[in-house]
């Protein structure tokens, strides 16, 4: 899928490099599933498609098209509230070669990701991958125009027998309270009505939206969509939103 937006070129730099933080269009943390339901080919074909979205030309255009020209990103593995999160460093995608790079990390983070060492599993903990996504937020120390959190995932939230688990009701309403958008990506495998359960149970914030996968093996083109979206600038033409979405051709 191929999207019409201006390319645009800059020099990235790590979050970690930077002697202060960075301002930026966007921070976004891609909260992924990594529960009991996602086998281990799941697992991997979601970390592959971050990996190759952040490839397409389109979608790393979107993430520079702002008025700052930067997107600060990290990636989450979250599972049952009582298992250990797996994330990347913050990284600064200011170009395609940025774009790119991070895409490699992504590539092989299943590496890293505790799922070769035993560890993840569970129950499906959304809230509590929402906790934590936007503790990572609030203590990255960088400044952003907009927030988000992209949460991926196969199923409805478990009832958590870890007493001291956020519960999605209450982990919706701290990010609504710290202005977080929360968006979803559902993947239809195991619950075909599991859009419209993140449409009413978890998005929250001005514009957020579901994206459906029918399946794994059509995760890769939704999440391109999903990021194509979300990266993109507020001030850029609502006839290029509308087009990612198939709704009209652009201008």
């Amino acid at each position: 899928m191929k999207f019409l937006v201006p390319a645009l070129c800059l020099f990235a730099i790590p979050a970690a490099a930077q002697e202060s933080a960075p301002d930026v269009d966007l921070e976004i943390v891609l909260a992924v599933d990594g529960s009991g339901s996602i086998s281990a080919r799941e697992f991997r074909l979601q970390l592959e498609g971050y990996a190759n979205a952040l490839r397409d030309e389109a979608v790393q255009s979107a993430a520079v098209s702002g008025p700052i020209g930067k997107v600060a990103i990290a990636l989450m593995v979250w599972s049952d509230a009582a298992f250990k999160k797996f994330e990347t460093d913050w990284f600064i995608i200011d170009s395609r070669e940025a774009a790119g790079r991070y895409a490699d990390i992504l590539e092989i983070f299943h590496v890293h990701s505790g799922r070769n060492y035993g560890i993840g599993g569970g129950g499906t903990g959304i809230g509590a991958g929402i906790e934590y996504a936007l503790e990572m937020i609030d203590e990255n120390g960088i400044e952003a125009r907009r927030r988000t959190i992209d949460v991926s995932g196969d199923g409805v939230e478990t009832d958590p027998w870890f007493r001291e688990a956020m519960v999605l009701p209450e982990a919706r309403a701290l990010a609504a309270s710290k202005d977080v958008t929360v968006n979803g990506l559902a993947i239809l495998t195991d619950f075909k009505a599991l859009d419209r359960y993140y449409e009413d149970e978890m998005i929250t914030g001005p514009g957020a939206f579901v994206i459906e996968a029918k399946d794994f093996d059509a995760f890769a083109e939704a999440i391109q969509r999903k990021l194509f979206l979300e990266f993109l600038s507020p001030i850029a033409k609502d006839a290029e939103r509308r087009y990612a979405l198939g709704e009209t051709p652009p201008d």
